[in-house]
C-alpha cells in the first residue's frame, strides 16, 4: 500500500448516484474485492420517485380528496408499490395514509380491476412505472448476491489451496 493511501476506497456513494446500493472496493494484498451495502433510504427515494413519475404520467396532482379519479389513482399506485415494499406500513408512510387503508386497497384490488371503470388502466400504468423504477434495485440485489457468493468461494478456494500445500509430498 502506498503511504497515505486508504485501504478502503469508495467508488460511488449512493447519495450521489440515487442508487439503492453503495459500491466499495477493498484493496488487500493487491486483490480487489467488492462489497455492496443496501441503502434503505435510497430505496425509499426510488419508491417516491416512482409515485411522482406516475402522477406526472397520468396528468394528475395528488391531493387528499375523495373524488373518483383521486381514489383510483391512489389505490393503483399503492397496490403497485406493495409488491416491492417490505410492509404495508412502508407504503402507507409513503403516501400519507394509515396502514389499514393500504390493507383495504389491497383487499379490494381484484374487485376494482373488474368493476371500477378506468382503474385497470391506471393500475397497469402504475405497475409499469413502479416495476421499471424498482427493478434497478432487484438487479442490484442479484449483483450483490453474486458478488458475495464469489467472495465466499474465493475464500474457500484459498483455504483449500492452503490445505493442499500443507500436505507433505510422499514419494513411494
Amino acid at each position: 500500500m502506498v503511504r497515505g493511501e486508504s485501504p478502503r476506497q469508495a467508488v460511488r456513494k449512493p447519495e450521489e448516484t440515487k442508487s439503492a446500493f453503495s459500491l466499495v472496493f477493498w484493496k488487500t494484498h493487491s486483490k480487489f474485492t467488492l462489497q455492496m451495502k443496501f441503502n434503505p433510504f435510497n430505496r425509499q427515494l426510488l419508491m417516491r420517485s416512482a409515485v411522482e413519475s406516475y402522477y406526472k404520467a397520468i396528468g394528475l396532482v395528488p391531493d387528499e380528496s375523495r373524488t373518483a379519479i383521486q381514489v383510483k389513482a391512489r389505490n393503483a399506485i399503492c397496490v403497485a408499490l406493495l409488491q416491492w415494499a417490505n410492509s404495508q406500513q412502508e407504503v402507507a408512510d409513503l403516501i400519507g395514509r394509515d396502514r389499514s387503508t393500504v390493507a383495504h386497497m389491497m383487499i379490494n384490488h381484484e374487485d376494482n380491476m373488474r368493476y371500477f371503470k378506468g382503474y385497470s388502466d391506471l393500475y397497469d400504468k402504475a405497475r409499469l412505472i413502479v416495476d421499471s423504477r424498482m427493478s434497478t434495485t432487484s438487479k442490484a440485489d442479484r449483483l450483490a448476491d453474486i458478488c458475495n457468493k464469489i467472495f465466499l468461494l474465493e475464500q474457500e478456494a484459498a483455504i483449500l489451496r492452503n490445505e493442499l500445500n500443507s500436505i507433505p509430498n510422499v514419494e513411494a
